[in-house]
């Protein structure tokens, strides 16, 4: 699955993905929550909470597949469909 960043600058497809706690260093210090990977931040945050839900929207995406059902043979046959996440601004 093909991952886009929030700033549409950078791809990935490397599903090493974590959240990292910063605080940003503004006239107003805010702790920010980053989804990252080795590629870089791919979003940015305001709560843990809200990284976490985005991060269990790129897993629930990344697992879906195509079921079909033969009729004739009673098989089922699994097709990973190419997918593309586009991550969500807030």
């Amino acid at each position: 699955m093909l991952i886009v960043s929030q700033d549409k600058m950078k791809t990935t497809e490397n599903m090493n993905l974590w959240i990292e706690e910063l605080w940003e260093n503004t006239e107003f210090e805010r702790k920010l929550f980053y989804i990252k990977n080795p590629i870089g931040t791919l979003g940015t945050y305001e709560t843990k909470e809200r990284a976490k839900e985005v991060l269990q929207m790129i897993i629930k995406e990344y697992k879906k597949v195509l079921t079909t059902f033969n009729r004739g043979t009673g098989q089922q046959r699994f097709y990973d469909l190419p997918k593309v996440y586009y991550m969500p601004e807030k």
